[in-house]
């Protein structure tokens, strides 16, 4: 077949059909299991659709001659590329457990409910989320750090959880999008051989737009809900200071995490680091919690064992109200586990569509009549998105259409810069809007709020792809390679 890669004797190429199957089946499982299992959605009943969505995919790929090693050497390259996505989960636990025992979450809340009032809690909450974001040029610890502390201001004040976190996505996708320290900002500018800075700025004519109705649609959403959360905010307050020893001081810890990660120390090691500082700063600020916690055992044995329960188990606060220890209770690394388990079945999935070309045959299928810059926009958005879902790895979704779309774009006189863009407008931002993928299971983990429950509400996610699609079709601002005198750098070799 024209288009697609040469096979093995042994090995048919596989139909569009056979192709669409293992698809169809795991969207019409997960949609069975959000009407009829929906308590059970994050743990088990969607890794299950996984795992016979897979079955299904590997049967149609041996079918078509593919060997069973072949699959399984799909399956242990898409695991392990997921690999530092869990170890930063597990990381994450951790700090959870540390920050909240140590007072730093508790005391980010206290605070912030003196500043961030009901009448503009939800435009700030985007704003604070987009600055730091751009500053650190990550969505994943941005959310962890003060995404976690404002969640629980924003339910303090009266704010359903699921709105709160989708103006804490849409603030920190934002950033993510725009930052120059953003690996996924300078993935999708080398993988479309677009200058970085070429590329940021480029973004900005549709990022702006869609920020700027993003936060109008908040404004008015904090309007409508501000009634509710003063009188809720002083109980909380109260709740929180009878419980822990508040101090400004502690602030110290998440400013020192944000510093490391501009410094552009690597992640992993930044947010173990970040733990452990939480785990010294509540033997020396918390001793009445830590006593609480090891049923008045303050040796040295209690002390390690109330530490490590923290970072690896449960750790629920009694003695305040049942809202203010529903707020400050964590799971560890094991609340993060079925997110783990979660991300292990969508490798799963992914390796098995990749090693059996049925990607690769529907990603044909998209491509091979697009010519023009609304129709190249277009495909190359619905490609991003097809991979999210497909694979459930964001980078696997910059990687693979960038490298598919890069020739069509010089084809049609268009400059790499448009290209770059819908890459990070489509795939970076939906990414997390599918409960499967790294980063919507990670996203839902961390807050506690499920991917379709926030969905709805991070406006920014998806004005961004159909605000790019918009533009595409209606010929805004498209740069062509001969008005510019470009000529296309080389696009790396990414193995696809």
């Amino acid at each position: 077949m024209q288009g697609v890669k040469s096979l093995p004797m042994s090995q048919r190429s596989p139909g569009i059909i056979q192709s669409v199957i293992p698809i169809v089946v795991l969207v019409g499982m997960i949609l069975f299991n959000v009407f009829y299992l929906s308590d059970y959605t994050l743990s088990g009943a969607n890794q299950l659709a996984l795992m016979v969505a897979s079955a299904v995919a590997a049967a149609v790929s041996v079918y078509n001659g593919v060997s069973w090693d072949e699959l399984l050497d799909g399956i242990v390259r898409t695991i392990t590329s997921a690999l530092p996505a869990i170890i930063i989960l597990l990381i994450i636990g951790m700090l959870s457990g540390t920050w909240m025992m140590s007072g730093v979450v508790p005391s980010m809340i206290y605070y912030g409910l003196n500043i961030l009032r009901p009448e503009y809690f939800l435009p700030a909450t985007v704003v604070l989320c987009a600055v730091v974001s751009v500053s650190i040029g990550s969505s994943w610890s941005t959310i962890a750090t003060i995404g976690v502390a404002l969640l629980g201001i924003g339910e303090a004040l009266g704010f359903d959880a699921a709105v709160v976190a989708g103006a804490i996505i849409s603030g920190s996708y934002f950033g993510d999008k725009v930052s120059p320290l953003s690996d996924t900002t300078n993935l999708a500018a080398a993988v479309a051989g677009t200058p970085l800075f070429t590329h940021i700025k480029y973004m900005m004519y549709t990022t702006v737009p869609s920020i700027v109705i993003t936060l109008a649609v908040f404004v008015c959403m904090t309007f409508a809900g501000a009634h509710e959360g003063a009188g809720r905010a002083e109980e909380i307050q109260l709740g929180i200071a009878s419980l822990y020893n508040v101090s400004p001081w502690l602030f110290l810890i998440p400013v020192a995490v944000i510093v490391m990660i501009v410094r552009k120390m690597p992640a992993i090691p930044v947010l173990f680091i970040g733990a452990v500082m939480g785990a010294v700063a509540a033997v020396f600020f918390q001793p009445e919690m830590m006593s609480s916690l090891s049923g008045g055992d303050t040796s040295a044995a209690g002390i390690y064992k109330t530490v490590s329960m923290s970072m690896f188990g449960a750790t629920e606060v009694k003695g305040a109200s049942q809202e203010v220890s529903d707020l400050l209770s964590t799971g560890g690394m094991a609340g993060m586990l079925d997110t783990v388990w979660l991300i292990v079945t969508a490798m799963i999935f992914g390796g098995i569509l990749e090693s059996g070309h049925l990607l690769e045959r529907l990603t044909y299928a998209i491509t091979r009549r697009v010519r023009r810059a609304g129709g190249l926009v277009t495909a190359t958005s619905g490609t991003c998105l097809l991979f999210n879902i497909t694979t459930g790895d964001q980078y696997m979704s910059i990687v693979i259409p960038g490298k598919m779309f890069v020739r069509s774009y010089e084809r049609a006189d268009i400059a790499p810069q448009l290209l770059s863009r819908t890459l990070e407008d489509s795939a970076t931002v939906t990414s997390v809007l599918i409960p499967w993928n790294t980063c919507g299971a990670t996203q839902a983990s961390i807050l506690g709020v499920a991917t379709a429950a926030y969905a709805p509400f991070a406006f920014f996610c998806y004005l961004s792809p159909l605000i790019t699609v918009l533009y595409g079709w209606i010929g805004v601002r498209i740069p062509k390679l001969s008005q510019q005198g470009m000529k296309l750098e080389r696009v790396p070799d990414v193995p696809m």
